[in-house]
């Protein structure tokens, strides 16, 4: 465990590196685009719109509440699961400089947290935007939704780094994580609200991603605001990380050899 410790603060401590491959991977994505990184604004942008004029028609809801709603929630998804579908191949995908340079294993996954965490940073514009025509949240309201995304981050730190480590060993995890992500949209708060659904089925409210949502969606879209579901999430992370830390600090070791 204290190994795993050691690995983690001193991947922190090069931010230069981490940070310098997460903007290059963004960079060499769209090298010689016009639009660059904002392709993936202008993507989730048309989610945003054609889901919201056809959801909002099905479930004949209006479209000032369906368009913040799908805003939200699909700039959300976008970045958890694409954190979670390519953590599985982390590692592998990173083996020769992990085989050629002495760099701390975690600082691996920080690079592909903030990756997706750019492209979260450009894709909010769309929220904003969204905001801007139908009101913003209240100051209050915005520190919640500024804690509850931080919970969301730390979250998925250590959810990466376990990923990371298993799919090392287990190559079987990437599919079968891309094989259950498209069930997990339909399991978490996007389309919908977490109160829709809870009611006709109490197991709903034992899914972890769908309160990481609610965390951040609840707050800006003036919905009731559940302060255990803070304190649940940060117990999950404090547990989560324990058994990320041990798992990694164990098999740091053979993961060279893994991979």
């Amino acid at each position: 465990m204290k190994e795993g410790i050691t690995d983690i603060f001193a991947s922190i401590a090069r931010r230069d590196i981490w940070l310098h491959f997460a903007i290059s991977d963004t960079k060499a994505r769209y090298a010689r685009s016009t639009l660059g990184p904002w392709w993936i604004t202008l993507g989730t942008a048309l989610g945003v719109i054609g889901l919201g004029l056809v959801w909002s028609a099905v479930m004949k809801v209006d479209l000032h509440v369906m368009l913040p709603n799908l805003a939200v929630g699909l700039v959300l998804w976008f970045m958890i699961s694409g954190i979670i579908s390519e953590s599985s191949n982390c590692f592998t995908n990173q083996s020769a400089i992990i085989r050629n340079y002495p760099l701390p294993l975690s600082l691996h996954t920080l690079r592909l947290l903030s990756k997706h965490l750019i492209n979260f940073s450009h894709n909010i514009s769309i929220v904003i935007v969204v905001f801007f025509i139908y009101g913003f949240p209240s100051f209050v309201n915005f520190g919640w939704a500024l804690l509850g995304f931080l919970l969301v981050v730390l979250n998925l730190w250590w959810i990466s780094l376990l990923i990371s480590t298993l799919g090392a060993r287990f190559r079987d995890l990437g599919p079968s994580i891309d094989a259950l992500m498209p069930i997990l949209f339909f399991l978490t708060p996007i389309l919908y609200k977490k109160s829709d659904v809870v009611s006709a089925a109490a197991w709903f409210q034992y899914n972890p991603i769908a309160t990481l949502f609610s965390l951040v969606k609840n707050p800006l879209l003036s919905l009731p605001i559940t302060p255990v579901d803070y304190a649940n999430m940060a117990i999950l992370g404090l547990l989560g990380w324990v058994l990320a830390i041990v798992v990694f600090g164990r098999h740091k070791k053979h993961i060279v050899f893994w991979i």
